[in-house]
């Protein structure tokens, strides 16, 4: 993503590789992150039992990473892996799929919402194409990856930064799917997940802030920049007008 940055209107600046979704389109994209996550741990399995050190290196440099003996930058990604998404932002997703198969229930529409079938109508299939259940799954099928060590490497030298934010008047997606997804996440390991919850603010609305400016427009470009602590995992958003 190349965007304005810097007081001045025409200085342009290169922010990174940015996945951003909006309701279906956040669940998928997250599901392809946790994918992406999964595919790289089986990548180097069997290399942290042959030789751990140089596991975790590798590890490291998927996303740049910092070294924990310089606190520098690494800086460096392997050839394996040309591309890699640099920010995930979820806006308004249904990241727990069975739970928001009850949700869906208790509308009445659970029959009529494509959801049901695209995601393989049973439990244990709405389970396995839930990110935060398929991230577990993983971490699972794994244990003697390095980031079982907590003096090796972290998880989310793996992962994009997270950002997911939810209207809290949202009534096709309740806002408490993306409080959920933000601690099953932070729970797996991936400490630079945020949760921010908007005001007074709908599902549409979201999206419509995008073509007219608003509030979540304003929160990505914050978390793109770092214009604001985002040190502070959870909060809620208040409007500024």
């Amino acid at each position: 993503l190349i965007t304005p940055i810097g007081d001045g209107d025409k200085e342009m600046g290169w922010v990174g590789n940015v996945v951003m979704g909006h309701s279906s389109g956040a669940h998928i994209s997250l599901v392809m992150i946790v994918d992406m996550i999964g595919e790289m741990m089986a990548s180097h399995s069997s290399q942290s039992n042959d030789n751990n050190g140089a596991a975790v290196e590798k590890l490291q440099g998927v996303n740049g990473g910092i070294d924990s003996t310089t606190n520098k930058d690494k800086g460096s990604k392997p050839a394996s892996y040309p591309w890699h998404p640099d920010y995930y932002i979820g806006l308004s997703g249904p990241y727990d799929i069975s739970h928001h198969y009850d949700y869906e229930a208790g509308r009445g529409v659970e029959q009529i919402s494509p959801m049901k079938p695209i995601c393989g109508f049973t439990r244990e299939n709405f389970d396995k194409a839930s990110p935060a259940k398929r991230l577990l799954a993983y971490l699972a099928q794994f244990p003697g990856h390095p980031t079982d060590d907590g003096n090796a490497v972290a998880l989310q030298y793996l992962a994009p930064k997270i950002l997911l934010t939810h209207g809290i008047e949202d009534g096709t997606v309740p806002f408490t799917a993306t409080s959920d997804a933000a601690r099953q996440l932070r729970s797996c390991g991936l400490e630079d997940c945020h949760d921010v919850y908007l005001e007074k603010t709908g599902h549409q609305d979201v999206v419509m802030h995008f073509m007219l400016g608003g509030m979540a427009q304003e929160l990505v470009w914050e978390f793109l920049f770092q214009t604001c602590d985002f040190q502070r995992k959870s909060r809620i958003q208040h409007s500024r007008l």
